[in-house]
């Protein structure tokens, strides 16, 4: 894609008036296709996911990555995009350090940086948080509901969402937790995402 399509693109995929819950949407939803007129006048459809052949979709993963935009300047771990969008956002602990750090660390991340920019994070479905010895998941609806408390600015209970008993363990096939990463990597076979 030129500059040119990129700029025509962008404010299908990211603007103001999206939500998470949009944008969540569009990766989940069926058959999300946007008609984009090219530099050479044709219109083509683009989707952002393909989902029937998945060999079509281009993986990256970047580490390291800072927005300086927010009230911090953040560095984040890994992301893992698929066709630029970021979809899975790993944050790593070291050893030692309680896995709750890296889900405070991504809460942070939310509050001063998530949003920055064109609010390309707000893509992000899973979440993985990981200090080596453990590792957990969690959904952006933890952070769909973050948005809805500050939108609201209602107290939440426990129970709503936005706390870290919400993450999960891996397991493999026999329902057996996997709680250390390399044991989680080692067995990645046995791990599927239903995008």
């Amino acid at each position: 894609m030129s500059d040119a399509e990129w700029k025509r693109l962008l404010p299908h995929i990211s603007n103001e008036q999206m939500t998470i819950q949009d944008k969540t949407e569009m990766i989940q939803g069926k058959g999300y296709i946007i008609a984009l007129k090219m530099d050479n006048g044709q219109t083509k459809n683009i989707k952002l996911i393909d989902k029937q052949n998945i060999y079509n979709n281009r993986l990256q993963v970047i580490n390291q990555y800072e927005v300086p935009d927010g009230a911090h300047s953040n560095r984040y771990d890994v992301t893992i995009l698929v066709n630029g969008l970021p979809l899975v956002h790993i944050e790593l602990k070291r050893r030692g350090v309680p896995i709750k750090e890296a889900f405070n660390q991504i809460d942070r991340y939310l509050r001063d940086s998530f949003w920055a920019g064109k609010a390309m994070f707000d893509y992000v479905q899973v979440f993985v948080i990981s200090n080596g010895t453990e590792t957990k998941y969690y959904s952006n609806t933890t952070r769909y509901a973050k948005e809805q408390e500050g939108a609201g600015g209602q107290r939440k209970n426990k129970t709503d969402g936005n706390t870290f008993e919400f993450t999960s363990y891996w397991s493999d096939q026999e329902n057996n937790l996997l709680t250390d990463l390399r044991d989680s990597v080692q067995r990645e076979q046995q791990l599927t995402f239903d995008w």
